[in-house]
């Protein structure tokens, strides 16, 4: 395994820190003038699910992890577990939710997402950055509500709280960040 400064990796790349693969969420550096640089990251752990936010200098080495990805589609969850099927095999596995996540929430069935692999063992998924959600309760616009902010919290699949702009209705199709719920935009709907 080739080792790799801190300054090389790129969030969705994985490296070994304390002896436990890792995947990068997301990467930061900040420049400190004289004193060099320094990359603020916040990982996930593979095997064990935990999410660490660390910083290192330019100068620290990890040795790198071959981090395949495969696409599956999402079938269902039963107690801890969700359920994917490989397209073309049609082979079955499943993920503890436990190691999925937060992003969990998100899961729809026959949605596909890419499923991470470390030498042929399952550790993960790879949370797609926006995903499209149908809002199934939407309370009405108030008129004049606009003194202090222009939203509302609306309810989507998958019973997930978010706030919109006030324009969105029930039956309306949205789409959210993953990272932090928050309302992008109105989803364009598909021509029949």
């Amino acid at each position: 395994m080739a080792k790799l400064s801190i300054a090389d990796f790129k969030p969705g790349e994985a490296l070994i820190f304390r002896g436990e693969p890792f995947v990068i969420l997301s990467i930061r550096s900040k420049h400190l003038g004289r004193g060099g640089a320094i990359y603020r990251t916040k990982m996930k752990g593979l095997k064990s699910g935990t999410v660490l936010e660390e910083a290192f200098r330019p100068t620290d080495k990890f040795a790198t992890v071959d981090l395949s990805l495969e696409t599956m589609n999402f079938m269902y969850r039963a107690g801890d577990e969700a359920f994917f099927m490989h397209p073309r095999t049609y082979e079955q596995i499943s993920l503890s939710i436990k190691k999925i996540g937060d992003f969990s929430r998100f899961l729809k069935e026959g949605e596909k997402y890419r499923l991470q692999f470390v030498a042929d063992e399952l550790v993960g998924i790879l949370p797609p950055a926006k995903v499209k959600r149908r809002v199934v309760r939407a309370p009405e616009a108030v008129a004049g509500n606009t003194a202090v902010s222009a939203t509302k919290k609306v309810m989507v699949e998958g019973n997930i709280e978010v706030e919109t702009p006030l324009f969105i209705k029930t039956g309306d199709t949205i789409i959210i960040r993953t990272e932090n719920e928050a309302y992008v935009s109105k989803a364009q709907e598909e021509k029949k």
